[in-house]
Parts: structure tokens; C-alpha cells; sequence
């Protein structure tokens, strides 16, 4: 009992990150109400988004209590799990689409996103391999080992089809990798692809006007859109183009909460305001100083993730905050850069602000593992 003291007393100390959670979550709040005030199919969504908070705080406590070297201990099997949950989304029955995608399983009342979770566990199953392949880390066959771990969650959620989601595995496999001490000629081997492929895709969709065979068409759409933002705004390009003019509408100092026109007429798409495109609403409501302040505490989280990184007892922890962090900032670069045109449109939601069960708990639950990490820096085993 006074070991489970001590805990909450180093839960308490790291009281600015919580208080930094609970303000995006508030916000979020705010932000959904708004997105959906005059939508009666979605009146409910803020009063939900609130009980989410309620579930992932008592989530992000019970992981921050519990010692973070017990959850890589079982990380195999969690990540078996996952896989297996991932699959489960394509059987008749179990498996539910949403949002045109196979990403749902629903059990009786309950239902979920797995791939959430599945990035958690990935995350975990990670740094478990990386500390078992720690004295072979600088060799090239743990580069291609640590491929094929991240391969596996990556074309099973690609094909649901929720690109936005699967992208995530790839950034965190390569920050992680670095984290671990991996050669850095042989991660730029990861860089390349990405870069040709860039290249590639321009010539091939944009300048060439070619099909992808491995892409959506909406997906390839998506992209052309992206190069060119005139060339279809009234129908492919139409959520980038709105989306950019609620937050230059915006101004400064916003319009005030539920004042939003872009918003409010469903100039932005309704089904996607609450989610994938809440920035925008935030921008509209609470212009220029409501968006900074939204991104200055997305900061703030990922900056508390790299300070435990820095301060965890083992390099086991440094590697779970660093995975934590990368996901997170994969999310906010993607989902923000999206909505200002920075990358193609995408759907994937901003942390602790955007509509979801599933994504909320998720993170929170991620959060929560980078508090493990910070409490259990301490021995208490020997206080």
C-alpha cells in the first residue's frame, strides 16, 4: 500500500502534463459541440466524448500505476492479440464498417476501433524486440526484422481500407529504430522509398494522370487534389478548400463558439467535423490565438514525452516514451497539415481533440504508459 503511495505521489508531481491533457480534452468538448450543433444525428457526441475522457483518465492512471516492464514482458502476446483483432475486422458478423472501411469489430453493445489499440501494442511489441536484439542492433538484419514486425499491422489496417492509421507504424518503427542506437546509413535506407516514391507519385498521378493499382480511387483523387487544390474544389478538393477558408475566416480572434459559418452551414462536411477536421472548427471559432494555444499544449504533451524519454530508468522506457511521441506527432503533423494543405487529406483525427471512443481511450492510454515510464524511474522496490 505505501508503494502504491508513493506511485500517485509521482502521478502528482507530473501534475502540469495532466493538467495539459485535461485542457485538450475540455477543449475537445467544446470543439465537437460546436461541429455539430446543428446536426440532431450527432446533438449526443459532446456529452459522449465526455464519458471517453471519464474512461481514458481512469485508463491513464491504472497504466501509470502499473510498471511498464510488465507490459513489454507480455508485449508478444499483445501484439498476437492485435493482429488477430485486425483480422477479425474482415469476418462476417464480427467485423462492422464504418466510415466505408473494415475497421470496427462490434461485440454485443460494445463497439471498437482495434487498430487504436493495435498501435499501442505495436509500440510495446517493439521495444521488446529491440531490447532482445540489442546487442545485434547495428546489424542490417534487425533493420529488416523490425520491417516485417511493422509490415504486418500496416497492410492489414492499409487494406481496411484506413491509410491514414496505417501510415502512423512506418515514422514510429524508424524513430524507435534510432532511439535504439540502428545504423543511420541504414535507416536512411527507410528514407529513400519515401522520398522516390514522392517523386514518383507526382509524375505518375499528377503530371502523368496514370491509376495506382494498389490505391482507392478516392485515394488517388485525394492526392491530385493535393498538387493541385484548383483543379476540382467544388468536389474531390472540396474538404482541403473549405477547411483552409474556416481557418483564414477565422482571423485572429475567431468568431466565437457555435458563430462559425463554415461550420454551422456544413460548408465543412458535417461527417468529418468532428473528427478528421476539428481543427478547422477550432481556427473558425477561436481564430488564430485558439488554434496556436491548441497546438502550443499538443507541444507541451510531446515535449513531456522526449523529457521522460531522457529521464527513464532504462533504455526500454526511453524507447516506449519515444514511440509514444512519434505516434502522437505523426497524428498532429498529418492531421493539421491536412487541413492547411501541407499533405493530402487524409483520415486521420488530432489527438485528445477529435470525436472518438476508441482514438481518445487510445491515447490516453498512451500517455499513460509515458507515465509509467517517469513513475517507475524509481526502485521503489528498494525505498
Amino acid at each position: 500500500m505505501r508503494t502504491l503511495f508513493r506511485k500517485l505521489g509521482q502521478v502528482g508531481w507530473s501534475f502540469p502534463i495532466i493538467l495539459a491533457l485535461l485542457a485538450l480534452c475540455v477543449a475537445s468538448i467544446f470543439a465537437i459541440a460546436s461541429a455539430t450543433y446543428n446536426n440532431p444525428d450527432l446533438r449526443d457526441a459532446a456529452g459522449s466524448q465526455s464519458k471517453y475522457i471519464v474512461v481514458g483518465f481512469l485508463v491513464y492512471v491504472a497504466l501509470a500505476l502499473t510498471p511498464y516492464r510488465i507490459l513489454v514482458r507480455i508485449s508478444p502476446i499483445l501484439y498476437a492479440v492485435g493482429v488477430l483483432l485486425l483480422i477479425a475486422c474482415y469476418i462476417p458478423h464480427i467485423g462492422r464498417v464504418g466510415h466505408g472501411a473494415k475497421s470496427w469489430i462490434k461485440l454485443g453493445p460494445v463497439g471498437f476501433e482495434p487498430a487504436e489499440f493495435v498501435k499501442l501494442f505495436y509500440i510495446l511489441g517493439m521495444a521488446w524486440f529491440l531490447r532482445v536484439r540489442e546487442n545485434q542492433i547495428q546489424k542490417l538484419s534487425t533493420l529488416f526484422m523490425a520491417l516485417a514486425f511493422t509490415a504486418v499491422p500496416f497492410i492489414l489496417i492499409k487494406q481496411q481500407p484506413a491509410f491514414g492509421t496505417a501510415s502512423v507504424f512506418f515514422p514510429v518503427c524508424f524513430a524507435m529504430l534510432f532511439a535504439a542506437g540502428a545504423r543511420v546509413h541504414y535507416l536512411l535506407l527507410l528514407l529513400a522509398p519515401v522520398v522516390l516514391g514522392t517523386v514518383l507519385t507526382y509524375y505518375w498521378v499528377h503530371v502523368w494522370d496514370k491509376p495506382v493499382p494498389f490505391m482507392k480511387t478516392f485515394q488517388v483523387d485525394r492526392i491530385k487534389s493535393f498538387f493541385d487544390p484548383s483543379l476540382d474544389t467544388k468536389n474531390k478538393g472540396w474538404q482541403a478548400d473549405q477547411a483552409v477558408t474556416a481557418i483564414g475566416s477565422g482571423g485572429m480572434d475567431g468568431k466565437g463558439w457555435r458563430q462559425g459559418v463554415e461550420t454551422e452551414l456544413g460548408y465543412l462536411p458535417k461527417n468529418t467535423s468532428y473528427n478528421d477536421l476539428i481543427f478547422p472548427v477550432v481556427g473558425e471559432d477561436f481564430g488564430f490565438r485558439g488554434a496556436a494555444l491548441l497546438i502550443i499544449f499538443e507541444g507541451i504533451v510531446l515535449l513531456w514525452c522526449l523529457f521522460v524519454a531522457t529521464s527513464a530508468r532504462d533504455k526500454i522506457g526511453a524507447l516506449l516514451a519515444v514511440g509514444v511521441m512519434t505516434m502522437l506527432f505523426t497524428h498532429i503533423f498529418v492531421n493539421i497539415g491536412m487541413t492547411i494543405q501541407l499533405v493530402p487529406i487524409t483520415g486521420i483525427p488530432l489527438p485528445f481533440v477529435s470525436y472518438g471512443g476508441t482514438f481518445l481511450i487510445a491515447c490516453l492510454a498512451a500517455m499513460g504508459l509515458v507515465q509509467s515510464v517517469w513513475v517507475h524511474r524509481k526502485n521503489f522496490e528498494r525505498i
